[in-house]
C-alpha cells in the first residue's frame, strides 16, 4: 500500500487539480479534524488564487483604442508542475506568504467546502427534531432509490423528505459550529453559502422549495431554543436569510437547483441551514419530495479598504 501522502502535498494536488477522488476523501477527512490544518488550507487557497489571478493578461491598449478581448494567457512556467513546486516551496518556507501577499485594491475570495451530502449511505437514521447538535442532519428524511422516473443529480440514491399529512410543510436541517473553523484574518469576511436540488415527481401537488440560513450566538447545544424563540418573536437569531423557489407546474419532476448565501455577522457561534418543501395546498394529499447534491461552503472574502 501506497505511504499517505503528507498534507502539504494533498493540498498541492487538490488545488493544482491532479488530486485523485482517495486524496480528495483523505484530504477531507484530515481537515475534519485538524483545525491548523484548516488554516493552512485557507492561507494556501488564497495563495493559487491570487498566483492565478496574476497570471492572466489584463486588457491593454493599442494605437489610441483599448483592444477589449481579455487574453486566456498564461506565463510559460505556469503549469500545474510548476505551481506544485512554488506552493510546496513557500510551504517549507512559511505559510503567512499566502496573507502577505499584497494585492492592491483587488477583492480575493477563498471557498473551502465543509459540508457535502449527496445520501449515499442507505442506512442513513435521521432524528425527526430540531437540530441540537452540529455536524449532522435532522428531520423526516431517508436514503432511497428514486423513483417515478427521477434520476439522481450524482450517484444512485437521494434523499426522501416525507411530510406528515396535515402539515404545510417539512425540513432537513443541519448546524455548522464555527469554532469548528478558523477565524477570519483581518479584513476578511465570511459568508456561508448554501445549494442543493429539489424535486416533487408525483402530481398534484403545488409545492415551494426553501433554503434558510439562520445565524446564532448560541452554541449548537443551545440552538434548538433559540430557533423556536426565532420563530415565536423573531428576536433571537443574528441574522436570517430566506430563498423561496416556486418551480412551473408542468416541470415539478424536474430537479430545481436552490441556493442562498449569509454573510456571517460578527459574534456568530452557530448557523443553522434548513432545506424545506412548503405544501401551498395543506388539503392535498401528502406525498414525498427528493433533495440531493447538497452543496455548503465557507467563504472568505477580503476587500480592502478604500
Amino acid at each position: 500500500m501506497d505511504k499517505p501522502k503528507d498534507n502539504e502535498e494533498l493540498i498541492d494536488r487538490y488545488l493544482t487539480g491532479m488530486a485523485d477522488e482517495a486524496e480528495i476523501a483523505l484530504l477531507d477527512e484530515r481537515l475534519k479534524s485538524d483545525e491548523q490544518l484548516r488554516q493552512t488550507y485557507l492561507a494556501a487557497s488564497r495563495l493559487d488564487s491570487f498566483i492565478r489571478e496574476q497570471a492572466e493578461q489584463p486588457e491593454i491598449a493599442m494605437k489610441g483604442k483599448v483592444n477589449h478581448r481579455r487574453h486566456n494567457f498564461r506565463f510559460s512556467w505556469f503549469t500545474p508542475a510548476a505551481v506544485a513546486g512554488l506552493l510546496i516551496g513557500l510551504f517549507s518556507a512559511s505559510i503567512v506568504w499566502a496573507y502577505a501577499i499584497p494585492r492592491g485594491a483587488e477583492i480575493t475570495r477563498t471557498s473551502l467546502p465543509i459540508v457535502s451530502q449527496d445520501f449515499e449511505d442507505p442506512a442513513m437514521q435521521l432524528k425527526s427534531s430540531l437540530p441540537d447538535r452540529a455536524d449532522q442532519w435532522f428531520g423526516r428524511l431517508v436514503s432511497v432509490s428514486p423513483t417515478a422516473g427521477v434520476s439522481p443529480v450524482m450517484g444512485s440514491r437521494v434523499g426522501r423528505l416525507s411530510p406528515v399529512t396535515g402539515n404545510r410543510s417539512e425540513s432537513a436541517r443541519y448546524i455548522i459550529d464555527l469554532h469548528d473553523h478558523p477565524e477570519p484574518a483581518p479584513g476578511h469576511v465570511r459568508s456561508l453559502q448554501v445549494a442543493g436540488y429539489f424535486s416533487a415527481p408525483f402530481p398534484g401537488q403545488e409545492p415551494k422549495f426553501r433554503v434558510e440560513l439562520a445565524a446564532f450566538s448560541e452554541a449548537p447545544s443551545d440552538v434548538r431554543q433559540a430557533w423556536k424563540e426565532q420563530r415565536e418573536s423573531g428576536e433571537e437569531a443574528l441574522q436570517v436569510v430566506l430563498r423561496n423557489y416556486l418551480p412551473k407546474s408542468d416541470n415539478l419532476a424536474e430537479w430545481h437547483e436552490v441556493s442562498a448565501s449569509l454573510e456571517i455577522p460578527e459574534g456568530t457561534r452557530s448557523v443553522v441551514i434548513s432545506l424545506g418543501v412548503f405544501r401551498l395546498d395543506p388539503d392535498q394529499p401528502a406525498t414525498d419530495f427528493y433533495l440531493d447534491a447538497i452543496d455548503v461552503q465557507l467563504v472568505d472574502t477580503y476587500e480592502p479598504s478604500t
